[in-house]
């Protein structure tokens, strides 16, 4: 490389060092070579590519990708001073993309599948959903953010964090989907269960009303794989399984965008009778939605004895033999065509049906059932025994009417 450019990268990497002395030294612990080696990399490329015109602003999205959100303000602080030393410059955008592809946002489920994701070699930032939407309160006509905060409350509620730490996790992810233009692809991971649905039909109502023209927002969701007999979802798959569904994604279109805020606002009705009529509507676009609705209909309670479809499951497989936590949970997610409930919103299923004027389960010690506290494989929580009570067993019959048991029910769905 010539002089030139080697004096170049010595005063960026000297700049840079600089910069980085205003963070905290765990930061700069964490972080700082990682993102001085990025930074130095990208400057080469740029010198590399045009010469003493290089490209470095224009970089500053995909750095931002590659390695934190922070790198982007960071190297924002740095370009005053690289003016001043000659170093930033006007090339055609083209010349900035990444060497596979451009800057991507990558919006999956979970840390299950997010952490996937890392090993796949695919460049950009990954963001995960994490939110149960089939339980819990989603009233219609709140913003993202208010609707982060309220599903924060619920969700901590569920002994599924403190409400702190869940919120900020909730809001480190709305922040980064609302820099979605910084990037040149949106790909949002999901399949086709209940769970993912209404995460996207959720995303897709927020990206229907932004500015989508810098950016192709992409779709990858199956419900089988090849080689998995049993497909249950896209947390089932290694990094290289996971990598090659890349190449099927598929740009959305704007009647898909319309659909997905339909099937929203549908969900977030207060009247059931909203998603009812949606469901006649042609749904083609997303292929999964209808029957993941369908089955979000059948969480309702029946006309006839007000039960659940969960809750009479569960007392279907207690009948049938089946009499401790864990292997109700298994026994129950084996009648589902597309599991969706994870174990902890079950948990409080089972423990509604133990409570009430009119149990229909029990332990048969004749102790009160007990949640697990922090670990569902603790012996004091799987080895508890159920058994179905005398109103459970005429439930099961018809004869009994889970809501008058109860004295009415209060919760969302």
């Amino acid at each position: 490389m010539a002089d030139s450019s080697k004096r170049i990268i010595s005063v960026s990497e000297h700049l840079y060092q600089q910069l980085l002395r205003a963070y905290p030294a765990a930061f700069r612990h964490q972080y700082g070579a990682q993102m001085t080696q990025v930074f130095l990399d990208c400057c080469r490329v740029a010198y590399q590519q045009s010469g003493t015109r290089g490209v470095l602003q224009l970089w500053i999205p995909t750095l931002g990708d590659l390695v934190t959100n922070a790198i982007a303000e960071h190297i924002s602080m740095l370009i005053p001073r690289l003016r001043r030393h000659k170093v930033l410059f006007h090339a055609p955008r083209r010349l900035v993309l990444h060497r596979q592809g451009g800057p991507m946002l990558h919006i999956a489920n979970g840390d299950s599948v997010g952490g996937t994701l890392r090993h796949t070699g695919l460049p950009g930032t990954i963001v995960t959903w994490k939110d149960i939407l089939h339980e819990g309160p989603t009233p219609a006509g709140l913003s993202l953010g208010q609707m982060s905060q309220l599903r924060a409350q619920f969700l901590a509620d569920c002994a599924l964090g403190p409400y702190e730490e869940v919120l900020a996790d909730f809001r480190s992810r709305d922040t980064t989907l609302a820099q979605f233009a910084a990037h040149q692809e949106v790909i949002l991971w999901f399949e086709h269960d209940l769970y993912d649905q209404l995460q996207l039909i959720q995303l897709l109502d927020w990206f229907s009303r932004q500015d989508r023209t810098t950016s192709t927002i992409s779709l990858i969701c199956i419900n089988a794989f090849p080689g998995i007999a049993h497909f249950l979802g896209l947390g089932q798959l290694n990094a290289s399984q996971l990598r090659s569904l890349y190449e099927t994604r598929r740009p959305l279109t704007e009647g898909t965008f319309t659909l997905g805020s339909e099937a929203w606002k549908a969900f977030c009705s207060p009247d059931p009778k909203a998603l009812e009529a949606f469901l006649q509507k042609d749904t083609s676009a997303l292929p999964f939605l209808k029957a993941a609705l369908l089955r979000h209909l059948e969480q309702f309670p029946a006309l006839q004895g007000g039960l659940s479809r969960t809750e009479r499951q569960i007392l279907e497989v207690v009948a049938s033999g089946v009499h401790t936590p864990l292997e109700i949970f298994r026994a129950t997610q084996e009648q589902e065509e597309s599991p969706f409930l994870g174990d902890t919103p079950f948990w409080f299923y089972l423990s509604g049906l133990c409570t009430g004027r009119k149990p229909f389960l029990k332990r048969t010690d004749g102790s009160t059932f007990s949640l697990p506290t922090a670990d569902s494989h603790d012996p004091a929580f799987r080895e508890q025994v159920l058994t179905l009570t005398e109103e459970g067993q005429n439930a099961l019959v018809g004869q009994a009417d889970w809501i008058k048991s109860k004295s009415g029910i209060d919760r969302w769905l």
